[in-house]
């Protein structure tokens, strides 16, 4: 007779504790560290050696990436413990215990709050402030003063994306009867955009909204979620599980416009600096735009008062400050996130929570891993990406490195040269002495303070390799482009979930090394030509338009399965590492080179891969055609 024995609970010591987690945490901390030292490697490396510029902020870049890498530690693990396989439970149940209604609304719901804790978020909020308000008043105020409501807006897209896109699954409707009339609204927005300033200037932001949305959490959750409602669902196609995410990265874009749309009347249009401080806006405008802050006080200090606060700033408090908001803004985000889908599960499903310890463990991880996330990215991440994307343009053309201006005071105005060339042009300057030797200092009025008594010394560096706008310069910064989409996006741990998925699904017909290669040849091109718009100022219209037109073709003649493939790949090939670094790279570029709109990038980043993967796709049939046909003759 068999016996009914109660379980006995293995009691171990702190040492074998220890012994146990220890290989294992250091395993995955490895994991991370792999897929961010390479691209950071990348970055410095092209600054110290091929620009010949030294990094600033060192130490506190590197705690910043170190903090990055054991955040992401954290946060992968608590996804694949928790999230996801809660994510995975609700989908496998919703069409067996609820009706379209409750569907629907856990589906919007569950979007918005999972959007909102998305870390790649957080990287637009600190964008803010390299937007100049007279360049681009609505621009400002989205990222500014407008902020909740952009993202608030961003996370409606997604949530409505996803009740689409679990409608689509659930009744087995093809994505192409979605993906195509959405393009083509978006598409003659962003026309009707092209011909307003201030709306064709937040285009950009539109369009690289759609891909910020996507990221390390978002993807993950929607996946699973779309998984499981395809597993429990009457279509007998699993990849029909995939495609949510494709429309998650295009609702938002929608959102952001409509947004645009309702602000743009209430805000004046671009106008110069002097215009905008004499009166050209009125106090209603200056309420939407700064709130009850006063602009001139906002802007009206001079970048070298701003260099000098920030040298004296105590920047042991600045980094405590950072834990605290990381730690504040992971609480917020997680908390609604995890209770919404616990709750969900308990109350409407009806089900337990399956390895509840486990479960509650990941969403600790998730929760401590966003945090320490955050805090990298904006002391690490964000600041290497700044530093390099200014200093960029020197592979082409003399810019000012105003980061490492030097003060030099009681200065003597008598001790300053005119030099002439060939052609009769002068040129002032004077003699620095440093340590032993003696350099030889361009001099420009606006430096110098006559009050003070105080030059302002701004190094100038570059065209580094010929001329002025020379083109192997502009070779050099778009190779350096292409290696860093390409390497970014190897590294992204939401890509290498998708190809594995994709591999799984496909039983194994589609290789998980040949997706990722595919991604990232494609990624690596679309960062490449984003930059190259905004080193010549091609507007963003003439890069979507016909791209977008190319791959509604390929959509058409693709087969259903590489259509879902191909478009969610776009959507996870901009995560937490690629979209801080990608963003802040191009509006450092944008403010070095005085281009108001240094967005635009991701957006186009994000369509070459799609196209990369759908010719993939249409290359493997072809194959397989090939090979039956083969078979066929040596039969007969």
């Amino acid at each position: 007779m068999a016996r009914n024995e109660k379980e006995e609970s293995i009691h171990i010591g702190f040492k074998e504790t220890l012994a146990l987690i220890i290989p294992y945490f250091r395993k995955k901390l490895w994991e991370q560290t792999k897929s961010v030292v390479w691209v950071v490697s990348y970055l410095i490396l092209f600054q110290l050696i091929v620009l010949r510029i030294p990094i600033k902020e060192a130490g506190i870049i590197s705690l910043g990436i170190f903090a990055v890498i054991l955040g992401l530690t954290f946060f992968m693990e608590g996804l694949y413990l928790g999230i996801m396989p809660l994510g995975e439970t609700i989908g496998l149940r919703l069409p067996q215990k609820a009706n379209l209604l409750t569907i629907m609304v856990f589906c919007l719901f569950v979007g918005i709050v999972a959007t909102l804790a998305e870390p790649a978020i957080s990287v637009l909020k600190q964008s803010g402030s390299a937007v100049n308000p007279w360049d681009a008043p609505l621009l400002f105020h989205l990222l500014n003063e407008g902020a909740d409501v952009l993202f608030l807006s961003i996370a409606i897209g997604v949530g409505f994306s996803i009740v689409f896109g679990i409608i689509r699954i659930i009744y087995g409707i093809s994505l192409s009867k979605f993906l195509v009339p959405s393009l083509i609204v978006l598409i003659l927005i962003t026309i009707y955009s092209f011909n307003n300033d201030n709306l064709r200037l937040i285009s950009g932001l539109a369009w690289d909204s759609g891909v910020v949305a996507t990221g390390s959490l978002t993807v993950p959750l929607i996946v699973a979620l779309g998984l499981g409602v395809s597993k429990a669902s009457r279509t007998s196609d699993t990849t029909t599980g995939f495609g949510v995410v494709t429309l998650a990265s295009l609702f938002p874009i929608l959102s952001v416009f409509v947004v645009g749309l309702y602000f743009a009347p209430k805000l004046p249009q671009p106008m110069s600096k002097e215009k905008f401080f004499g009166n050209g806006i009125t106090v209603e405008q200056s309420k939407l735009m700064f709130g009850e802050k006063n602009p001139e006080t906002l802007f009206g200090i001079s970048e070298k008062e701003q260099n000098s606060q920030l040298s004296i700033h105590n920047k042991l408090v600045k980094i405590i400050e950072g834990i605290l908001e990381s730690f504040s803004g992971s609480l917020q985000a997680i908390i609604p996130l995890a209770g919404c889908l616990i709750l969900f599960l308990y109350i409407i499903l009806r089900e337990s929570l399956p390895f509840t310890d486990e479960l509650y463990l990941g969403i600790l991880f998730v929760f401590l891993g966003l945090a320490i996330f955050n805090f990298g990215i904006f002391f690490g991440l964000s600041k290497l990406g700044s530093q390099v994307g200014n200093k960029l343009p020197s592979s082409f053309r003399s810019i000012e490195l105003t980061d490492s201006t030097r003060e030099i005071r009681n200065f003597n105005p008598k001790i300053v040269f005119t030099a002439t060339d060939e052609q009769g042009k002068t040129e002032d300057f004077f003699y620095l002495k440093d340590k032993k030797s003696f350099s030889q200092i361009p001099f420009r009025d606006k430096n110098y303070d006559s009050q003070s008594e105080i030059y302002s010394y701004v190094p100038i560096h570059g065209p580094l390799f010929g001329k002025e706008d020379n083109l192997l310069g502009y070779f050099v910064a778009l190779l350096f482009a292409f290696l860093l989409g390409y390497s970014a996006t190897l590294a992204e741990p939401a890509l290498s979930a998708l190809a594995n998925s994709v591999e799984e699904v496909t039983v194994g017909t589609v290789k998980k090394m040949v997706l990722i290669q595919a991604v990232g040849i494609g990624v690596g091109l679309g960062t490449l030509l984003g930059i190259l718009k905004i080193f010549v100022g091609i507007p963003l219209l003439y890069i979507l338009l016909p791209s977008y037109i190319f791959l509604v073709f390929l959509t058409l003649l693709s087969k259903p399965e590489f259509i879902d493939i191909a478009w969610d790949s776009a959507g996870v090939t901009t995560g937490p590492i690629t979209v801080p670094l990608i963003i802040v790279l191009g509006l450092g570029i944008g403010n070095q080179l005085n281009i108001v709109d240094g967005f635009g990038i991701l957006s186009s980043a994000a369509i070459f891969p799609v196209l990369t993967v759908l010719i993939m796709g249409l290359w493997m049939e072809r194959s397989r055609r090939q090979s039956l046909s083969n078979i066929e003759a040596e039969e007969k």
